[in-house]
């Protein structure tokens, strides 16, 4: 496998997780917060979810980026193409580990560093966002980033979502035609 990814924006680092990720990542998915991911998990579960998120980069060569702040080192949260079993195409998706960091724009600066690659280096057309109906926070964040409802794309595989696209500069239908 090629080098990994390395990101970096004014305040934040993003790089594939590792084992340092592990406390932060495991303590978010045992809680309420990870009510959209599964959540809360026991341990076992935790473990073999963010062991997932790890292994994809080998499998798939892209993967969720460990967000972490750029003047200290902690692991904030994770943002990236998710792309499990079963899903028909990879999904941009973002989680924060802990309240504490909402409202900061960490979120929005780790989406737009992540998009930026994956259009501008890796050559994606778009990529989608199924988020829960449920949680107006991503929604929000979702069309702030610039996408927009997709009705037409590939059903969401997971039950009470909905599909947002997110294009390329210039790759979206209206700029095609």
């Amino acid at each position: 496998m090629s080098q990994l990814p390395h990101l970096e924006t004014d305040r934040l680092i993003l790089s594939a997780p590792g084992a340092a990720d592990q406390p932060a990542m495991l303590s978010f998915l045992g809680s309420d917060r990870a009510e959209f991911y599964g959540g809360p998990m026991e341990p076992v579960a935790a473990w073999h979810k963010f062991s997932a998120y790890v292994g994809q980069w080998v499998l798939r060569g892209y993967g969720f980026y460990a967000i972490r702040l750029k003047d200290s080192g902690e692991t904030i949260g994770m943002a990236g193409p998710h792309h499990p079993e079963g899903f028909a195409e990879p999904e941009m998706s973002w989680l924060l580990t802990d309240a504490a960091y909402e409202g900061k724009g960490y979120a929005r600066e780790a989406c737009e560093a992540v998009l930026r690659d994956l259009f501008e280096t890796r050559g994606w057309d778009s990529v989608v966002s199924y988020i829960d109906t449920a949680n107006a926070a991503s929604r929000a964040l979702a069309l702030r980033l610039g996408a927009r409802l997709d009705e037409t794309g590939a059903p969401c595989p997971l039950p009470g979502c909905e599909s947002f696209r997110h294009f390329a500069p210039g790759r979206s239908p209206e700029a095609r035609a």
